[in-house]
């Protein structure tokens, strides 16, 4: 047999077979084909969304029974690229959302940003000020956010931890994602799709492509399935999803990359009281979803801003929200060093943000987290006036600078142990 014919077989095994059942009975995987260095996407002008940043440097398929042979399950190899590195989550508010309090944390702790890969992407992309480890990702307008902490219930519900999800029933909706950021030759190896259905016997037909291959059309019908594991016989730069029948709701992607990572760093910030939202998270179903389940080494709350700009703001309530939320977090990673982060002082609320830090203290105390008194680093209520003098605040007296964001990463790193067991 020719190498043309020999290829040839390969690729169409590959496409009939490209759907199976994996030994989790909620994850199903499907074989896509791509092609080598892929085209940087546009993404197209009409009913879409985009974000992006610069980096540094066919065939219908069903659920199958059994595992495929030309399927590779995760080895043993792959399982202990993330057993020894160090997991930290975060959730946060726009103070943390962009991504300069986070790299200045990084640099501070002397921690390499280049090998620094989240394990789970919040599907967050149609919010501003929120910077994602991608270097694009397009979303069609059909799409719409929930988000947890909007939620008028008290819980439990079925979040995942992005605390967010997206949803359409929209045929023609698409997701495009490009995963080589934070360098050009960043390569997933494979990436699992968090995503459930609102009835579970309603038909789901999607449309897959990596790297400009040709599209895989997945039919998942009434599967248990609950994550698509999407891989490709080589490590993949770009993924491409379309809505093809039916309905979906997508919680997160889990991308596995190509080059084992030093720092697993999963950033769920998002401008808003985000912290808030914990409280109706359904911890066993949270764990359930865990892609690493072995969970975090570090878990990071950091909040406070928002709530402060309430003016029916009221200590108890706030500590009773709080400990509700922070109870739920504890619960979800019981073996991980928890730190709770207070707001920075702001003009506008600075004797409230001094309240807010001080229940924060409190409630860290009692559960065994340690608490980092933002305001205090920065010398205290009234503080936020005499950091715009040094350009360390913006004139919204609200939100700090590039320069005193890294500052303040610099007080953490030093005060805080985050590295050590």
């Amino acid at each position: 047999m020719t190498r043309v014919l020999f290829r040839f077989a390969v690729t169409w095994t590959a496409l009939c077979l490209s759907v199976s059942t994996l030994a989790a009975p909620d994850i199903a995987l499907v074989q896509v084909i791509g092609q080598r260095n892929p085209a940087e996407f546009n993404c197209p002008n009409q009913r879409t969304r985009a974000t992006a940043q610069t980096p540094r440097s066919g065939e219908l398929t069903e659920i199958a029974d059994a595992p495929s042979p030309l399927t590779p399950r995760p080895t043993s190899e792959d399982k202990a690229n993330n057993r020894h590195v160090l997991k930290i989550g975060l959730w946060g508010d726009s103070h943390t959302a962009s991504g300069t309090f986070t790299d200045s944390l990084l640099e501070a702790l002397r921690l390499p940003r280049a090998q620094t890969h989240p394990s789970f992407i919040a599907p967050t992309f149609t919010l501003k000020g929120i910077r994602h480890p991608l270097r694009r990702a397009c979303l069609s307008d059909d799409w719409q956010l929930a988000l947890a902490y909007r939620s008028p219930s008290e819980g439990p519900e079925t979040y995942a931890k992005s605390l967010a999800n997206i949803r359409t029933e929209a045929a023609g909706g698409f997701m495009w994602l490009d995963f080589r950021y934070p360098e050009a030759q960043t390569r997933v190896k494979w990436a699992d799709i968090h995503f459930s259905k609102d009835q579970a016997e309603r038909s789901l037909v999607l449309g897959i492509t990596l790297d400009d291959g040709p599209e895989a059309i997945v039919n998942l019908g009434p599967s248990p399935s609950r994550r698509l594991r999407v891989q490709s016989e080589q490590a993949f730069a770009t993924l491409r999803l379309r809505l093809i029948a039916g309905q979906i709701r997508i919680d997160g992607i889990a991308p596995v990359y190509a080059r084992k990572p030093q720092i697993i760093m999963d950033v769920f910030s998002i401008p808003g009281a985000t912290a808030k939202g914990w409280r109706v998270v359904d911890t066993a179903h949270l764990r359930q979803q865990d892609p690493l389940g072995g969970g975090y080494d570090v878990v990071i709350l950091q909040s406070g801003t928002n709530e402060s700009l309430d003016p029916d703001f009221k200590v108890g309530l706030y500590e009773s929200q709080l400990n509700a939320s922070l109870t739920r977090l504890k619960t979800a990673y019981p073996r991980a060093r928890c730190i709770l982060i207070g707001p920075p002082d702001a003009k506008r609320s600075s004797n409230t943000l001094r309240l807010i830090n001080d229940s924060q203290y409190r409630l860290a105390s009692a559960k065994g987290c340690t608490h980092w008194h933002w305001q205090k680093a920065m010398g205290g209520p009234g503080s936020a006036q005499r950091w715009l003098a040094k350009d360390w605040m913006q004139a919204d007296l609200l939100h700090l600078t590039p320069e005193g964001y890294t500052q303040s990463a610099r007080n953490l790193a030093s005060m805080v142990p985050i590295k050590t067991r």
